[in-house]
């Protein structure tokens, strides 16, 4: 081929689901003469040493490195993305969650819940060279080259903050106000919209008789016109979505439900189908070469893999133990899930000669 948990113990008792819907409809602007790539997958490997509580992950595809978040532990451990050698612990603090590399700059990103910083990493040196002061409980991360800046989710406030990555600094301290408990964030930096995830769970704000924090109201998308910075459109799209993932190729929005078991496909702002996928939709990343979208089902302990120019699930594959974060690397088309419940990574590869040209 040539080159190119935490969470199930929140929905225990409380909901399960997450998953959005994209329908494709003709030629899409850009993409009209790409050529869709069917691919098929199986896991190749299954790596163990990957430290305590793994929860994300994110590969940096020029230094074969794989950084994998451990939520209680306060850690990154640093894998080789070929082989899944140890290559060492970054101890950071706190509670660590989102994880995303930017590939240009070779620097990682990672949310840091209870201590409310974006941590900064050097992907070379593998060191921390900034640790930037948000808000109260930061979850979920995007983060775009294109405009210099990341997007990050605050659960308790249920606001949205923007830090400019060439200084490292919060661009407005008030945030955006979104629905309740945003969890997932994804940035279409073409079209300067932000997609957040109104989850409704909000584990720092139960009670002795909501222990999960769950509202009920959490069950839409906000998407954010990054120009304006200001909260255009609320899509409903079920109860308790997790994660978003835009695809730029199709110009569609993905979004996982989690208690209604499925992904919602979102196209100008509006839910067009609706894909059934296993329990509790967890982590979603797209192989945008292969047209191909992953879904973590938490609970099921599989991965759907979902074919975008048909919004179809073409496979279901078993991995470990409650799969939560998965990564792909856009050059090899190897996909990281991370499980957390058996602290392994399943390394998911193409079983064809599908090529990754940059």
């Amino acid at each position: 081929m040539k080159i190119r948990s935490h969470t199930r113990a929140l929905l225990a008792g409380a909901t399960s689901g997450i998953v959005g819907t994209t329908l494709i409809v003709g030629a899409v602007s850009g993409v009209a003469n790409a050529q869709p790539i069917s691919a098929s997958y199986r896991v190749a490997q299954t790596w163990n040493h990957v430290g305590s509580t793994p929860h994300f992950s994110g590969v940096d595809e020029r230094l074969h490195k794989v950084f994998v978040s451990n939520l209680a532990a306060g850690t990154l451990t640093v894998l080789n993305s070929q082989t899944g050698a140890p290559i060492t612990t970054i101890t950071l603090g706190g509670t660590v969650h989102t994880v995303v590399v930017d590939q240009q700059n070779q620097r990682v990103y990672v949310t840091d819940i209870a201590r409310g910083l974006l941590d900064v990493i050097d992907a070379k040196t593998d060191t921390v060279i900034a640790e930037i002061p948000v808000a109260a409980h930061l979850h979920g991360l995007a983060v775009s080259q294109r405009l210099h800046e990341a997007f990050v989710t605050d659960i308790s406030l249920s606001k949205v903050y923007a830090i400019n990555i060439k200084t490292d600094t919060v661009i407005d301290p008030n945030g955006v106000s979104v629905g309740p408990n945003p969890w997932g964030v994804s940035v279409n930096p073409i079209t300067k919209m932000l997609y957040v995830t109104n989850t409704g769970i909000n584990p720092y704000g139960g009670t002795a008789t909501n222990p999960q924090g769950v509202n009920p109201a959490g069950n839409s998308v906000s998407v954010i016109d990054l120009r304006t910075m200001t909260v255009v459109s609320t899509v409903t799209v079920g109860p308790h979505p997790w994660n978003v993932i835009v695809d730029r190729r199709n110009g569609m929005e993905y979004v996982g439900v989690s208690s209604a078991n499925e992904v919602a496909v979102l196209q100008n702002d509006k839910v067009v189908k609706d894909i059934p996928v296993g329990s509790s939709p967890h982590g979603v990343v797209i192989d945008s070469w292969n047209h191909t979208l992953f879904v973590n089902n938490s609970v099921s302990n599989t991965v759907s893999v979902i074919d975008t120019t048909t919004n179809s699930v073409t496979q279901t594959i078993p991995v470990g133990t409650q799969p939560q974060g998965i990564s792909v690397d856009q050059r090899t088309g190897a996909a990281y899930v991370v499980n957390q419940g058996s602290a392994t990574v399943s390394v998911l590869k193409p079983t064809s000669s599908q090529k990754h040209d940059h």
